[in-house]
Parts: C-alpha cells; structure tokens; sequence
C-alpha cells in the first residue's frame, strides 16, 4: 500500500472521531470502504467495539512538517487551508532539480541530542559562535540532486506521484530549499539575533512584528543570481508592514532589495540602452520616456524590480506602475492589473513566465491579445475600456492539469477562490519571495515592465478631453494638451492610482480650472500654438488637482531631487536632469508595441 491509504487527499477530508462514532473522510469520501486487511472502516461495529482509524491525515501533516513545510502550525487531522498550501508548496519545491537534505552528521556535532525533524532542528534558534550568524536549521542543510523530481500538478491535492514525492523525501531526509528568517538588525542593517520564532517561517501573520527583517537562504540553485550577488549567503527579503484593517510583506529600498534590481536602463529597457546611452542622446524619445516612467516608479516601486508589496487590500502589487493581483478583498478580491502583466510575460516569453510563475502554478484567468491584432474595440477580454488598462484574475492548476499543457490551456485552469482567506495564499511569504525573485533575476519579466507602462502612456494620452465652452471649448485628447514630461508623469502617476479620475472628470475639470485660473493666456489658439506659458499654467493646476489625492504626486514633481532621496543609494542620480517643463517636450518611446 502507498502512503495515507493510497487516498488522494485533499481539502475538508479529516481522520474522523472514533470517539464520536465520527467516520473519516479520505479521498473526498465520506466513511471511506477500509483499507485492504481491516473490516470496516466505521469506528464501531455491532456490539460497540471501536476499531483503531489510521489517522492518514495527520500522518501527512507531521510528513509535511518533518520536511520544513511548517506552514502547517498543528497536525490536528484536518484537512484545511493550510494543509492545501503545504501541499501546493511541497508540490512547487519537489519540482525543482535541487533540494535541501538534512546533513545528519552535522547536526549530530553541533546538537547531539536533537531530533532530525525540521520541527526539532527549527526550535533549535540560532547557532552560538557562527560568523556570519546563522540558524541550526539553515547550517545543517547542503543543497543536493533531486534524483526524482515531481512531475505533476500544482494542485494541492496528495495524489500518486504527491505521495511517492514525499516518501522520497522522507527517506533522503530531503527537507523544502528555500529557508525565511526573521533576524533583529542592528542600525548598519546587519543581521544580529534570531528573531522568537523566526525560523521556517511562512504564513504572512505568522509574525506581525515590524521590527524584524525576513531573511532567505535558498538552497535550491533555481534561480540565476546577478553578479555580486552570491547565492550561498542569506539575502535580505522584506519586512513585516502595518496598513490600516491590513498587514503582510513588503520591501523597501535600499536595506531590503539588491542594488543589482534597481531600474536602470540596461535592466528595464535591456541592452544596448544604457545610462550613459540616454545621457548622450538627452532628447531622445526613449530618454524622455525614461525620465517619466522613473520619476513614476519611484513612487510606486520605488523604483526596483524586487520592491514588492503585499501588505494592504491589493494583495500583492509589483512594478513601475505596482500592478496589483487583486483589490478590496471584502467581499472577494476584484481584479487587478497585475494578471494582465502576468498574461503579458506569457505571450513575450513562455519560458520566462514558467520560471518566473508558472512552474509555481499561477497563471492569468485570461491569454494576451497581441497588440497587431487589437482594434478600436476589441483588446481582448482582459482590456477595461473605460479605465484604460489591463485587468483579470488569476489561475491555478486542477489535478487534471498537464504542467507542460497549461501555458496554453489557459481557459481549463482552476480559477483562485476570491475570497481573502483563501486567495491570501499569494501574500505567504514564499509568494513574496517568488515575486522578488521575479524582478531580481528574469530579465524578460524586467522587460516586459516597460513595454506594459510604455501601453500605458499610449492609452493615458489618447483619453478624449472636453473643456472649456463656447469659443474656449476645447475638444482633445490629453496627450495634446499635456505635452511636457512633467505633466505626462503627473497624469501617469493619477491614473496608476485612481484610473478612473484620469479617464472620467477630474483631469477635465483640472484643464477647466487652469484655464479659469489664468484668463490672460490665449487659450482660443489652436493646440498647436500653446506655448511654454500654456503647459507650465495646465502642468501647476494638475500638479495641485493630483497632489489633493496623493501627496506624494510633489516628489514626483520634482524628481530626482525630492527630500531624502539620497537615502536610497540609487546608482541614478542627476545625469538625465529633471523632467522638463517645456511644452512638447515629451517624445513617447513606442518602439515594439
């Protein structure tokens, strides 16, 4: 017999009460026919004896436990939420083709009376003496082969090929690749002291401290690491953050992301584009599509690939334009931006988005209609006409699902439950270390990152404008009457967060007020003649309209020489100038779209 009774184990199953009279349910069924040697499976027979029930469920709760998967707190017999997640991470990491394994004889010299469990190893806390400090648990793990890769669904459902995976892994004493920390910090941002409970740490409640830093050591040789950047140390990951009703994962610049993910040019736009490149050519419409689309990201993503955010009601946001998974989790997360990105890698480079998502089972509720096939009307049923972006849910595997099939059997895929305790996965913090991962090391996801902003400012700047009336009636589009750069990454930065304001009345009544605001000015002139005096008028005026909705549209504004900019070491610094105030002097990069 296989392990757990050769059942498929999966949610709501539980090992019953014998003594309640209370039978199991294994395998999705209800008071399951008994395993081969017994002679029922009810805890009771005629005259009242009670069998012994195995307790299958708990037995693959303490298996997945024993293995580091602790995002199971308690192996109580129930099959819940967490277990499903264990699942679907043991699933994730038995794919990869290395893995840690307890070194026992290690462990015997550093602690010769401790269990060989990751539940035992983990409470062990740090590892007196070591420089620099590490825990018991991550010092007694090497990274290995793994010589018999799962191959299956990321379901979260224990079928066969689950059930041989993790046999294997308990005889090699395999134990989950990728270890997250809580460390204390001293004020050179150094790791100190283990943090109580720190160690193996994975639901994103599990700590709700902000004092911490979450720290990860990844044995699994996965992903490709930058230079400078070796992937046999512990690496920094985020913090816990506080948002109001909310809470979970973020990371900040400089302390909690690499300088190797910050968003230069090399990086976002790709080689041969370079600092020194855009500095040469100032006027360049790539330049100046830069120069916008940084000033935005600082203020969104502070201007790194792997500053994430996982903390309020988007559930998880990353990027220039912090595209979010999902929004306002009530009464069920609505769609987000972030699967039409996620849609976006897919159609670039199906390879990326395996590694950088797929591979981990998530995938856009809906595929990418390619830009040469978009009419006035149609963008495919991911674009939102109204507010001019690109929004969906997300996807998972069924156990029906074919890994190698699911790029392009998008429609057959499970949809993700909306509701926040479920969908909330996402916000664990080894989704918010794959999200970083995402931007810290696939170059093709940093890429398609201003493709998708640069669709953006197209679709921003064609949103159709009337004000004014009677001989001042202007009737256009936004991106022919805001044509400096300042302006456009106002009205960038509006519409990242409030896009409905930028495609309804607010930015309308913005141009009404400036033209209110200065009567002098010729505003009867065709577009073509505004002047300087024009722009800056319209630019004060929406510069005012959106900093009443987000103060921080100032920074921006003044981009890069906001106050305590310096604080973040970026390696760009004054060589491209401000955004220019001129009229006409943004140029829009649409090259490739």
């Amino acid at each position: 017999m296989d392990l757990y009774g050769d059942f498929n184990l999966q949610r709501d199953d539980h090992d019953g009460s014998p003594n309640k009279n209370h039978p199991p349910r294994w395998g999705g069924i209800e008071n399951p026919p008994p395993p081969a040697g017994t002679s029922a499976q009810t805890p009771q027979d005629a005259s009242g004896a009670t069998f012994t029930v195995p307790q299958y469920v708990q037995k693959l709760q303490r298996d997945l436990r024993s293995i580091g998967f602790l995002i199971i707190h308690e192996a109580n017999g129930k099959f819940d939420r967490y277990t499903e997640w264990a699942v679907r991470e043991f699933q994730c990491y038995a794919r990869m083709k290395n893995v840690a394994r307890l070194n026992a004889q290690r462990l015997q010299q550093y602690s010769p009376k401790t269990g060989q469990s990751a539940v035992d190893v983990s409470a062990l806390g740090a590892r007196p003496g070591a420089n620099p400090p590490e825990s018991y648990y991550v010092g007694t793990l090497d990274s290995v082969s793994n010589d018999a890769r799962y191959i299956g669904p990321i379901s979260g459902i224990v079928n066969a090929r689950t059930r041989r995976a993790i046999d294997h892994w308990l005889s090699n004493n395999f134990r989950c690749p990728v270890v997250i920390e809580a460390w204390g910090i001293d004020r050179q941002g150094q790791r100190t002291s283990l943090f109580a409970r720190g160690v193996n740490i994975w639901r994103s409640d599990q700590i709700t401290d902000v004092r911490p830093r979450m720290y990860y050591r990844d044995f699994s040789s996965y992903y490709s690491y930058p230079n400078g950047c070796n992937p046999n140390e512990y690496h920094a990951l985020g913090s816990y953050y506080r948002y109001p009703g909310y809470g979970g994962p973020a990371s900040e610049v400089p302390k909690q992301t690499w300088r190797q993910a910050e968003m230069t040019p090399d990086r976002l736009i790709g080689p041969p584009t370079t600092l020194a490149s855009l500095q040469a050519d100032q006027n360049s419409a790539t330049t100046s599509t830069y120069r916008v689309v940084r000033a935005a990201a600082e203020q969104e993503c502070m201007g790194a690939f792997d500053s994430v955010n996982a903390y309020d009601d988007a559930l998880t946001s990353l990027g220039p334009c912090h595209w979010t998974m999902g929004l306002m989790p009530q009464h069920g997360y609505h769609n987000g931006e972030l699967p039409g990105f996620l849609a976006y890698v897919l159609s670039k480079d199906q390879d990326s988005y395996l590694l950088a998502f797929g591979n981990f089972g998530l995938y856009p509720s809906n595929l990418w209609k390619r830009s040469s096939e978009w009419t006035a009307t149609d963008r495919g049923t991911l674009w939102n006409a109204h507010q001019r972006t690109f929004n969906g849910w997300i996807k998972t595997h069924s156990d029906n699902t074919d890994p190698v099939q699911a790029p392009n059997d998008i429609p057959n895929l499970t949809d993700m439950d909306r509701a926040a305790d479920e969908a909330n996965y996402f916000k664990t913090w080894h989704w918010f270390f794959r999200m970083i991962m995402a931007g810290r090391t696939v170059a093709q996801v940093q890429r398609a990152m201003w493709d998708m902003v640069r669709y953006r400012l197209r679709d921003v700047l064609d949103v159709p404008v009337h004000a004014g009336s009677g001989p001042s009636a202007i009737v256009s589009t936004l991106g022919r009457i805001f044509t400096s750069e300042k302006a456009v990454a106002i009205l960038l930065r509006w519409h990242i967060y409030r896009p409905a304001h930028v495609t309804g009345h607010r930015v309308s009544s913005s141009i009404q007020s400036a033209i209110n605001a200065n009567p002098t000015l010729a505003w009867t002139l065709p577009l073509a003649q505004w002047t300087d005096a024009h722009e800056r008028a319209l630019t004060s005026q929406l510069l005012s309209d959106a900093t009443a909705v987000n103060a921080t549209q100032a920074n921006l504004a003044a981009w890069p020489n906001y106050p305590n900019r310096a604080d973040r070491h970026y390696a760009l610094g004054n060589e491209l100038g401000s955004l220019r105030d001129a009229r006409n002097s943004f140029s829009l990069d649409s090259g490739g779209l």
